[in-house]
């Protein structure tokens, strides 16, 4: 219960603290805000081809079902691909033991790229306000594995230089931020699965870099 004061245009809550009405009346501007930019990503066109600006369907019972389908993929890349699969089974033993934070539906998004610059918690604050936070290494393994359930080799994931215009930023479970694939754009060679890691440095500047959020969906 709150008791609105008029007099002193203060808000008296439950536990007894008195704060100014207009505070109180921004947070909750702010939250809503949130849950409406929220509900609203939920609606936007789902895909099942990693692109740029649009929704990414990851879904965990289609990667269990192909279990046999990824290793045999991972197989045909040779000592690479096993690195991989190695790397996969781990990160799918994480998401069994964190079902909540790695729901079954999982939905990623890389942000266009139409700013000069952002820091590295600027592009955290974005991935929070679109969804649920920066994708991290185990989600990012879950988008793999899901791009070869829809048909992506592991010359295309593994070998070849990404597509994408712009390395992804993503934020390492350990609160690093790490680099996900290529940047066709600038003739960069990395494949889509190469990840790179590096300390979390809030400050630090990127101009050519984007950010990759994710969304749970829970049941």
């Amino acid at each position: 219960m709150m008791k609105v004061l008029v007099k002193e245009m203060q808000v008296q809550l439950s536990d007894g603290r008195l704060i100014p009405l207009e505070a109180l009346l921004e947070d909750y501007e702010k939250l809503l805000k949130e849950k409406t930019s929220k509900e609203e990503t939920s609606k936007k066109v789902i895909t099942a081809e990693l692109r740029v600006g649009e929704w990414f369907l990851i879904d965990r019972d289609v990667i269990d079902k192909n279990r046999e389908k990824i290793h045999r993929v991972c197989d045909e890349a040779g000592y690479v691909g096993e690195r991989y699969w190695k790397r996969f089974e781990e990160s799918n033993k994480i998401a069994d033991e964190e079902s909540k934070r790695y729901t079954r539906i999982i939905k990623t998004y890389i942000f266009k790229h139409d700013w000069e610059y952002k820091t590295e918690q600027e592009m955290r604050d974005m991935c929070e306000e679109i969804g649920d936070g920066e994708c991290d290494e185990v989600i990012c393994d879950l988008e793999l594995q899901m791009r070869i359930c829809n048909g992506e080799s592991a010359d295309d994931l593994f070998e070849k230089a990404d597509k994408l215009p712009r390395v992804r930023v993503i934020q390492l479970r350990n609160g690093g931020t790490g680099y996900l694939g290529g940047a066709a754009l600038f003739g960069n060679a990395f494949p889509p699965a190469a990840l790179g890691r590096n300390k979390f440095y809030p400050n630090t500047i990127y101009y050519k870099f984007t950010p990759y959020a994710f969304q749970r969906e829970l049941s």
